[in-house]
């Protein structure tokens, strides 16, 4: 976690459009992964953003926050040199957010956006000045030609005994550009401040200021021992760069320095960027620990292994096996009939072709028309393709949080089905080499022709001598071929040579039969192997890219 979000040197006011756009790519890749309060979260973020970015662009918001009893509001009048707050030593009097609006627009659009309905002019009072050549004294304004663009708000206990008030607060603290948190001696460590609002800030410690009230009440010695108590608690909020100010309300020590601080804030016109690039780091850290997991290496690809195993699952229940052995008879069978010995091929058309059984070999019109008659998958071999699927998943996704390996997990598992029925189209769409007829049977058919043509030519030729001799008529000289006649030769050597080759040629219609089974089952695996990878496997590495993407924007952000 910490890994992916530490944040580098860059301006932060400066990548805030590219932060932004991180960021919103980020939660959109998230959404339906990650819990729903983070991500909404983020998404409220990102639309305070860009209507803030809308509103009263050179306008600064100031707010003083801070516990019942810390003087929020005497410092209010303070800073604006009038009575504007209500003041009262013992319970909350600041029921709603009073804002005090220095320069010449009344920034209406911006303080109604905020939630702000009363309202003041600063400089409206009378401004009294010092002697000649003395700086303005403690509690007086700067005047109408003040920090133009300030906006100075004075808001509800964080404490308070009223849950709307708190609610305010709040809501507040989350929209303005600056948070001046206001302490007092007595309150300075209470939990509610730190633990609820000062550490969960912590990102925010560009635009934070923190102002010990009331140090008229202590000696010397004690305020020294108090402001480095709170220096210490500080630094334990994660807010240990926050200037820290003394200053007493009531007798203006001090004020003239936050009222410097203040418009020197307001002056630079870089307030409300900074609070934006604060929240987009403490969103960017909300998601990343929604996510449960450190992203930074995300992988995109699926193990080979494990892709082989689900092809292999796959590829049985498809029926490859089948097919290779229908391919392997198909073949013996066709090349019995152009090679084997003549009078017997046809006993070759009484067995049914083993390829023709299972629709297979002609080629559809169109694929997706395509279906087979093989044996469906047993229950068995789908599991072994649902438990292949699982595995893969689970290999692959190790790095996901556990709601986002769920949801690829069980898109995956859905797959299956689908998966399974149009790897039946794919072995009914693919090439089977059923048409193919090799040469060496057009040449052992010839010439099995040719030696059963000399078997009948001898047979004949021997009919046609014994039919002279029964009819006691003279028999002409027979040739011969060394010490046997021809007739003899050519039937007993036709019938010998149609024989051995019949052998001959059955050999080899089985060798040519593997090598062609194993052709068409390579074929078919390839089919399964790319159906596979465009149902299952790019559907899954698509989702890995997802959270590598989101993964990257989160790194983007932490630099």
């Amino acid at each position: 976690m910490s890994a992916l979000l530490r944040r580098g040197p860059a301006d932060p006011a400066a990548t805030l459009p590219r932060d932004l756009s991180l960021l919103g790519e980020a939660v959109e890749l998230a959404d339906g992964h990650l819990p729903a309060p983070a991500v909404e979260a983020v998404r409220a973020l990102l639309g305070r953003a860009e209507e803030r970015q809308n509103l009263a662009a050179g306008r600064t918001v100031v707010a003083l926050l801070g516990a019942t009893g810390s003087g929020k509001s005497s410092l209010f009048n303070a800073l604006l040199g009038r009575e504007v707050a209500k003041v009262a030593a013992r319970r909350p009097t600041t029921h709603q957010p009073l804002a005090a609006v220095w320069g010449d627009d009344d920034a209406a659009d911006l303080l109604d956006w905020l939630g702000v309905p009363e309202r003041t002019v600063a400089g409206d009072g009378p401004d009294v000045p010092d002697g000649p050549g003395e700086p303005d004294g403690p509690g007086e304004p700067d005047g109408p030609d003040g920090p133009g663009g300030l906006v100075l708000l004075d808001l509800p206990d964080i404490d308070s005994t009223v849950a709307d008030h708190r609610r305010v607060a709040g809501r507040m603290a989350g929209r303005v550009d600056v948070l001046v948190w206001v302490l007092d001696p007595q309150k300075y460590a209470d939990g509610i401040v730190h633990d609820d609002f000062l550490a969960p800030m912590a990102a925010h410690a560009d635009v934070t200021l923190v102002v010990l009230n009331q140090v008229d009440t202590l000696a010397a010695d004690e305020r020294a021992a108090v402001l480095a108590d709170l220096a210490r608690l500080l630094a334990r909020d994660g807010l240990d760069g926050v200037e820290v100010l003394a200053v007493s309300a009531r007798e203006g020590s001090g004020v003239p320095e936050l009222r410097e601080r203040i418009t020197a804030v307001a002056e630079g016109r870089r307030a409300a960027q900074l609070r934006l690039a604060a929240d987009v780091r403490t969103a960017a850290t909300a998601l990343a620990r929604a996510a449960e997991a450190d992203a930074a290496a995300a992988p995109v690809e699926v193990g080979d292994a494990a892709v082989a195993r689900l092809v292999g699952a796959a590829a049985q229940a498809a029926g490859v096996d089948a097919v290779r052995y229908a391919t392997r008879g198909s073949y013996v069978r066709a090349a019995r009939r152009h090679v084997g010995w003549p009078p017997v091929r046809w006993v070759s058309r009484l067995r049914p072709d083993p390829l023709k059984r299972l629709h297979l070999g002609a080629q559809a019109e169109d694929v997706r028309l395509a279906r087979t008659s093989l044996p469906g998958p047993t229950p068995v071999q789908e599991a072994a393709v649902r438990a292949a699927a699982h595995a893969m998943v689970a290999s692959g996704t190790t790095h996901l949080p556990g709601q986002w390996r769920a949801d690829v997990l069980e898109d995956v598992t859905a797959r299956v089905p689908a998966l399974v029925d149009s790897l039946d189209q794919r072995v009914a769409g693919a090439e089977l080499e059923q048409t193919r007829r090799p040469a060496w049977w057009r040449v052992l058919g010839v010439l099995q022709w040719v030696f059963l043509l000399a078997a009948v030519a001898g047979a004949a030729w021997l009919g046609v001598l014994a039919a002279l001799s029964y009819l006691r008529l003279p028999e002409p000289v027979t040739a011969m071929a060394g010490p046997l006649p021809w007739p003899t030769v050519l039937l007993g050597g036709g019938l010998a040579a149609g024989l051995l080759l019949a052998l001959v040629g059955s050999v080899a219609a089985r060798a040519g039969a593997r090598r062609r089974a194993r052709r068409v089952e390579r074929r078919l695996r390839a089919a399964v192997d790319q159906t596979v990878r465009e149902q299952v496997v790019g559907p899954l590495e698509e989702q890995l890219a997802e959270f590598s993407r989101f993964a990257g924007a989160l790194a983007e952000l932490a630099r």
